[in-house]
């Protein structure tokens, strides 16, 4: 065991050296143009970007998808770059380029040998001063984006949880951080020329941009050429400010379903609401997911798929943006194992971090595992452009590319433990069954609704059960949920009264604990399924009224089952 951690100290001190300092100039333009200038004349390329405040969280309501939409149509042309030679240019002088969209920021960027810098900075100033909005380019880019929307969401496999357009809008309910990046493709149809020439307008300014140049190049030439091609745009709009817009935390189990036509393989997600990305916790959270399932020997990884074989493969995934950060962890079912057992594994997982200390030789583990990280994602100049716009814009503080890792660094295993406790509790989550198939039709409701019967005013449907000292909604009893739902969408007017019992096992206050957990989890899944809350009470009743008398009698497991059930009371027709 010493030799190992030995080897894991050698490793991590071995990385280190290779951490080497970030150098960069940066200054304002007079229009307002923040410009970071890195010189790295170790190989013989240049990348020129440019990093826009402007993502999908800026966009009007109605009018979602503007800010990805616009990732495409800049490579139209302009008016000193014929239409649909952008790319031409760029290849014909030995060049890639690209674009990306975010929740917070647009980035465009070229690299390029670097005595082909002039060319870069040419047609990024080209984007910015003389792009070319035109209907020819809106219908050509509407093509594109529809067809990108159905490759890599629509009709791919696990395509609404890879781009989280079936996550986001459950945690968020009042930033736009729950609309998708991609947005809506009725919005972009129906929007008109104008809107798109002043969207441009807002936003596409000096003021408004990050100019990052990094590689082989002389930092007073490069100076020279960036004032005589970008010094002279003006601003058409004053720098996008922000309103600062708070979303309500989670504080009971949301529950949702959403159906994958591409799948057959259902998967049970959790997704957490964490800090945004200037906060040190947010560091932490990574840390965790490279815990639980950062590769082969991750804990979730070697128990739920090497050893218990319950799943066909783990994921989790951070994204810690400019307000609010989120973490996203999840499973694939294997065979017919239940997506109760994978979440029942899952907290499982969780709780071990929320109450032990991870070993000293995981600690090692994610030390050098995110040094290496580090070194790799500066280990090119298009990283390197890349991190030092981010870290200007989004985080304020250009420097943090050289602060970052000592931020990992700081992180002890009593953070991961606090940090666990602090944002991955059951009530500050979303509870995500991702199936195969497509949703239920209209007349596939009304079907259901003819199925469902009331006595007395009870609803009589198959009796909801739990697992035993459990609070998590089944698969069985979440179909039995969905015919509840399917009748009270028929029946605007409904309220009811679920109320939830427990056997006799455990003492009186457990017992009633208990049944009001998972009354909370059947009041919590109708809501996610569109239920308003004034609509259903939910109430943990205890161990009242067991079926069977199990005090004065030996009961058998299935005796003691009749007693942990849900009942359903019509309160308002």
């Amino acid at each position: 065991m010493k030799k190992n951690i030995l080897s894991f100290a050698v490793a991590f001190a071995a990385a280190a050296g290779f951490a080497q300092e970030v150098t960069y100039t940066e200054y304002d333009l007079d229009n307002g143009l923040h410009v970071i200038l890195h010189q790295e004349n170790g190989a013989p390329v240049v990348t020129t970007g440019v990093m826009y405040q402007v993502g999908a969280k800026d966009e009007e309501p109605g009018r979602t998808g503007f800010a990805h939409f616009f990732e495409h149509l800049l490579f139209e042309g302009t008016e000193n770059i014929e239409r649909g030679k952008w790319f031409d240019i760029v290849s014909a002088n030995g060049g890639s380029n690209n674009a990306n969209t975010t929740q917070d920021r647009t980035y465009y960027y070229e690299t390029f040998p670097s005595n082909n810098l002039e060319i870069g900075l040419w047609m990024e100033s080209e984007r910015m001063l003389h792009p070319k909005i035109e209907q020819v380019g809106v219908d050509t880019q509407n093509e594109v984006v529809k067809e990108e929307k159905r490759q890599r969401i629509d009709n791919a496999p696990y395509g609404a949880i890879i781009y989280r357009t079936g996550i986001d809008k459950h945690l968020f309910k009042k930033h736009p951080y729950g609309q998708s990046v991609i947005g809506s493709m009725e919005d972009l149809n129906a929007a008109e020329l104008s809107e798109f020439q002043s969207f441009n307008d807002k936003y596409y300014n000096p003021n408004n941009a990050t100019l990052v140049v990094a590689g082989d190049i002389d930092i007073d030439k490069t100076k020279k050429m960036i004032e005589d091609y970008f010094g002279p745009i003006e601003n058409k709009a004053p720098r996008n400010k922000r309103a600062i817009i708070v979303e309500e935390p989670i504080t009971s189990t949301r529950y949702a379903t959403e159906y994958d036509a591409n799948i057959q393989i259902p998967v049970k997600i959790f997704s957490y609401v964490t800090p945004k990305s200037v906060e040190r916790d947010a560091y932490v959270i990574d840390y965790i997911s490279a815990v639980l399932t950062g590769g082969a020997s991750s804990r979730m990884q070697k128990r739920m798929v090497d050893e218990e074989q319950i799943a066909l493969q783990v994921l989790a995934f951070g994204q810690s943006n400019q307000d609010y950060g989120t973490y996203t962890m999840g499973a694939l079912a294997k065979g017919d194992v239940g997506l109760s057992k994978l979440a029942e594994v899952m907290d499982e997982e969780i709780v071990k971090l929320q109450t032990e200390l991870i070993s000293e030789r995981e600690y090692q583990k994610l030390q050098n595992q995110f040094e290496a990280q580090y070194v790799s994602s500066n280990s090119r100049v298009e990283g390197i452009a890349a991190s030092l716009a981010r870290y200007h814009m989004l985080m304020g503080d250009t420097s943090m590319i050289n602060k970052e890792l000592d931020v990992y660094r700081s992180i002890t295993r009593e953070d991961i433990k606090r940090v666990a406790n602090q944002y991955l509790m059951p009530n500050q989550r979303l509870e995500l069954d991702y199936l195969a198939g497509t949703a239920p039709t209209e007349e596939e409701m009304k079907e259901v609704v003819e199925d469902v019967k009331v006595v007395d005013n009870k609803l009589q449907i198959n009796t909801i059960y739990f697992d035993n000292d459990k609070a998590v909604i089944t698969e069985s009893a979440g179909k039995e949920l969905d015919r509840i739902v399917t009748m009270m969408i028929k029946n605007e007017s409904m309220e009811i009264l679920a109320e939830t019992y427990t056997d006799i096992r455990g003492s009186d206050s457990y017992n009633k604990a208990l049944s009001q957990r998972r009354a909370d989890a059947v009041r919590g899944y109708l809501l996610a399924k569109g239920i308003s809350a004034n609509r259903v009470k939910a109430v943990g009743r205890g161990e009242e009224n067991p079926v069977i008398d199990c005090e004065s009698k030996k009961c058998t497991t299935e005796e003691f089952e009749q007693s942990r059930r849900t009942e359903f009371t019509i309160t308002k027709k």
